[in-house]
Parts: C-alpha cells; sequence; structure tokens
C-alpha cells in the first residue's frame, strides 16, 4: 500500500522545520540539545519500513548537511541518517508498536547517528566532547520514545481517515 501524498508532505515539512529549528535553537542556547530530526526518521522509518526509512534518512540528513553551519564534509549526515533509517526500518512491526520496541529502535537510530559524528570528527581531527555527546544522546534517545509513538499514532489516523 502506498503512502498517501499529504502523509508524505506533511513529513517533509515536519523534517524541514525540525532541520531549521534545530540550528536556530543551537544558535541561540549554550545547552545541549537532543537531535531533532531524528524522531520523524524513526517515526517514518517505522511506519513504512527498510527502504522508505533510508530514503527519509538520506533526505533528512541532506537537509542537516546543507543547513549552516553546514557538515564538515557534505553528505557525512546524508549517509549517516539513510543507516539509522534503514535500521529504524527493520525494526518495523505490524500493528501496534509497543513502547519498548519504539526506545530500543530510538536507541539504536541514534547510536548509529552518534558514531557517524564521532567517525567524522575522528578523519577531520576535530576534538570529541565526550559528555556532550553522551548528553545528547541520552536527551535524543528519551525524545524518541516520547515522539515516535506521538508521531506514528498520527500519521496512522491521517492514512485511516484518507480511506
Amino acid at each position: 500500500m502506498p503512502l498517501p501524498h499529504l502523509a508524505l508532505a506533511l513529513r517533509g515539512l515536519l523534517l524541514l522545520v525540525t532541520a531549521v529549528a534545530s540550528v536556530t535553537l543551537a544558535a541561540r542556547s549554550q545547552l545541549v540539545l537532543p537531535d531533532l530530526v531524528l524522531p520523524i526518521v524513526v517515526a517514518g522509518a517505522l511506519r513504512t519500513g527498510v527502504s522508505r526509512g533510508g530514503r527519509l534518512g538520506l533526505a533528512a540528513g541532506w537537509l542537516v548537511d546543507l543547513m549552516p553551519p553546514g557538515s564538515s564534509v557534505l553528505g557525512t549526515a546524508a549517509l549517516t541518517y539513510a543507516a539509522a533509517g534503514l535500521l529504524a526500518g527493520a525494526g518495523r512491526r505490524e500493528g501496534e508498536t509497543p513502547f519498548g520496541w519504539v526506545a530500543v529502535v530510538g536507541l539504536g537510530s541514534a547510536v548509529v547517528v552518534a558514531a557517524g559524528r564521532l567517525t567524522v570528527a575522528a578523519l577531520s581531527g576535530a576534538a570529541v566532547e565526550w559528555g556532550v555527546l553522551g548528553l545528547r544522546l541520552v536527551l535524543t534517545v528519551v525524545l524518541c520514545a516520547a515522539l515516535v509513538p506521538l508521531l506514528v499514532g498520527c500519521e496512522q489516523w491521517l492514512v485511516g481517515r484518507r480511506r
């Protein structure tokens, strides 16, 4: 069953808004912020499966790469988010998705994104702030556990309503 165009357009708009919000909040705040884009990728991948999750992650990563200040190596965020989308899509289950499973998939996807950032930092010689990285990982997992069930439920409602 193909995903309705309205849900796809809303997911794209949500990705754009969260990518812009991430850049804006990071520029104006000294706080450690969670990854705001990853829950949208995880929710979409859990809803649509591996291949669409990978494509959604790739699109989200391109947005992250192209937002100022951008990535040190263009395309690294796209590959990292694509891998996270593939992983989350592999966690797709038919019917209701248990909360614990959403948390595990969110954790796995957050670890993939953090590992991608660590790899880029190691290859470029950038310093790694381990405390910030760990705190951001924990905050992202908590955000995924809180938002992904809500996003999946909203999308299921939207798709069911359009039938």
